[in-house]
């Protein structure tokens, strides 16, 4: 028993001198640090000196040697230092911290290709902007002809990445996104936005880069700091005016691409807002330029033309859906006499002139008061509408068709002069079509999209729905090069991501009047619904690219099949989203109608009321409510 107890004895006395001869070592270091750095505060450099000679052994861990390396650095004592570093790497050859601390020490003594050839260990990790810069000076030295754009390739992205985690300068990741944005890399590119912005135009990059992701919301956020930090900048900078210029440049661009994100968010008053933001501040600058303002960097900071062009467009657009039809036309006219080849302004003019002339059906009160040469104000206020001559729109359109070529217009023209045309017989504007076809065919069931558009529609309406569908299965089949054989609509699902909007829409449309409810439907829901996961829920909201057309004919298929709750809550939808009274009216109009076949009368009466108010000359809404009306009339008598 006794030889027991005295062999626990000794092993538990040599673990408490174990122990203790521990704490002796960590803390005789310690001690000697504080006297080293004692001797260094009062000047006592030799015997600073001495004490760290006597202190360094191999043996020590590498946070313990570079104690020591920083002390004689302190102490000026750079090639003892640099021993110091070099014997801890030969011991300790993986350790990062002190791969880091030699390879930054040789990037300061010029020796760029060693620093490079050590530092290649730290890509990736928390040093790897040493990495960064040693790999970006080696090849800036190397004289090998290396030009900017050796530096703008992929196997450089892990290297500004590295660069930015040492920096937290936003200009290296703007490196990253750049150049995933040039390979068309959309999504890669939004991975690397930062969480703050360093500037107004750091945050106007990456606001850009949100909306090519199509990410409007968050372009629009980003934007919205630009403007903020923009003030800012200008009040904080040491150069007034050159800052000024900086701000004027940057909240044209803002204000153009905010309207824009507005505008892909069904955002049309804030679109709207913007767009009159910009005008006026256009405005403004043109009272405040002064004779340097003219020069031409000044004039290469103004938005491009077809910039300007689309912002007076998108404003006389806004004018039209809120019945400023003078408003609308000097902003069109303006337009087109600015940028007479700009093919969206003068298809609008065209429209605007097609609308201004159409004739307006008077009933016979009125007709007689124009007899009697007697105007109410209303009559008052239709003449004196402005109008705009058809042949005017479609002479300015034939100007630019003669000096560029524009399917887009070249369509819309056909389409103004056949507005203006009396046709005899369906052959004859079938004929018309299909010399438009043949004119401009690019190859076998090959054309343009303008002008396959305008061919399917144009047969259709002749009434020719085999011949329409036939054609525009052909062009699609060969456009996106469907394979022989394979069942139409499951090539166009495999494709439909590369596909126009107007494409899927015509499909289903086909679809529909093939009887392919299911079919017709998962098209249209393509185009309506934009679905994704959000923290783990099935989210489904409506898409930029939905169409009120998608949207109604994808209600109609709800309410045909069944449906009737989806139904009536798209047609909402598109009340909401559309500025256009007849559309409003129609969809109000529909609503009404399923509220009626549930018998729910209150609503139904509710709608058709707005739809009739939206639109007087919604007849099948005003026969349906006055029916309603009656019938609850003799219900109560």
């Amino acid at each position: 028993m006794k030889v027991k107890l005295l062999a626990a004895a000794i092993i538990l006395t040599g673990c408490l001198f174990s122990c203790s001869k521990k704490s002796i070592t960590v803390n005789s270091i310690t001690g000697t640090f504080d006297e080293i750095d004692r001797d260094i505060s009062l000047g006592q450099t030799q015997d600073a000196v001495n004490l760290l000679k006597k202190l360094d052994k191999p043996s020590l861990a590498p946070n313990v040697r570079l104690g020591i390396y920083r002390r004689y650095v302190q102490l000026g004592e750079n090639e003892k230092a640099e021993k110091v570093l070099v014997s801890a790497l030969k011991k300790n050859s993986n350790d990062k911290m002190l791969i880091a601390v030699y390879s930054n020490l040789l990037l300061k003594k010029g020796k760029v290709k060693e620093a490079y050839s050590l530092s290649k260990k730290l890509s990736g990790t928390k040093y790897g902007s040493i990495y960064a810069e040693a790999l970006l000076r080696n090849e800036k030295s190397s004289g090998s002809g290396v030009t900017y754009m050796d530096y703008f390739v992929p196997d450089y992205i892990p290297v500004y990445a590295d660069a930015y985690a040492g920096s937290l300068d936003n200009r290296w990741i703007r490196n990253c996104a750049a150049i995933n944005l040039v390979r068309g890399e959309l999504t890669q590119a939004l991975k690397y936005h930062p969480e703050n912005f360093d500037d107004t135009e750091d945050a106007f990059f990456w606001a850009t880069v949100c909306y090519d992701n199509k990410k409007f919301v968050e372009a629009a956020e980003d934007l919205k700091k630009a403007k903020s930090i923009a003030n800012i900048e200008i009040v904080d900078s040491a150069d007034y005016y050159e800052s000024k210029k900086k701000k004027q440049n940057l909240n044209l661009k803002i204000y153009s691409l905010l309207s824009d994100s507005y505008i892909n968010l069904s955002e049309e008053k804030l679109a709207e807002e913007e767009r009159s933001n910009l005008l006026s501040y256009l405005t403004l600058l043109d009272e405040d330029m002064t004779v340097t303002d003219t020069t031409e960097e000044f004039t290469n900071q103004m938005p491009k033309p077809d910039v300007m062009s689309a912002i007076y467009l998108n404003s006389a657009l806004w004018s039209l859906a809120n019945e400023d039809y003078h408003g609308a036309y000097k902003l069109l006219k303006f337009e087109v006499e600015k940028w007479p080849d700009y093919a969206p302004g003068l298809i609008a003019y065209g429209n605007f002139a097609k609308n201004s002339n159409r004739a307006v059906v008077e009933d016979s009160l009125t007709q007689e008061l124009r007899r009697l040469g007697i105007k109410s104000m209303d009559m008052e206020a239709y003449d004196n509408l402005p109008r705009v001559e058809i042949a005017d729109a479609i002479a300015r359109m034939d100007d630019s068709l003669a000096r560029f070529k524009n399917y887009q217009l070249y369509v819309a023209r056909l389409d103004l002069e056949d507005s203006q045309t009396t046709w005899h017989s369906d052959v004859k504007h079938l004929a018309e079509i299909y010399q438009v076809v043949e004119r401009n065919t690019l190859g076998t069931h090959l054309y343009p999209p303008e002008i396959a558009r305008y061919a399917v529609y144009g047969i259709y309406k002749c009434e020719k729905k085999e011949e329409a569908e036939n054609l525009f299965n052909k062009y699609i089949t060969r456009r996106y090069g469907f394979s022989s054989g394979s069942d139409f609509y499951d090539d166009f699902f495999r494709n439909i991501s590369k596909m126009e909007t107007w494409e899927i829409e015509y499909a289903a449309w086909f679809a529909t009047m093939n009887l392919k409810a299911s079919v017709a439907a998962n098209l249209y829901e393509y185009i309506v619904f934009n679905e994704y996961l959000k923290n783990e829920k099935f989210v489904q909201e409506i898409s930029p690219r939905a169409t009120a057309s998608a949207m109604m004919n994808l209600a109609m298929i709800y309410s045909s099949t069944g449906k009737k709750d989806d139904a009536i809550k798209l047609y909402g939808k598109v009340s909401g989203r559309t500025q256009s009274y007849e559309v409003k009216s129609e969809s109000l109009y529909r609503i009404g109608v399923l509220y009626y076949e549930r018998k729910n009368n209150e609503d139904a009466l509710k709608s058709l009321k707005y739809a009739v108010y939206l639109n007087p000359a919604h007849s099948k809404a005003r026969l349906l409510l006055s029916q309603m009306e009656e019938a609850l009339k003799n219900q109560v008598e």
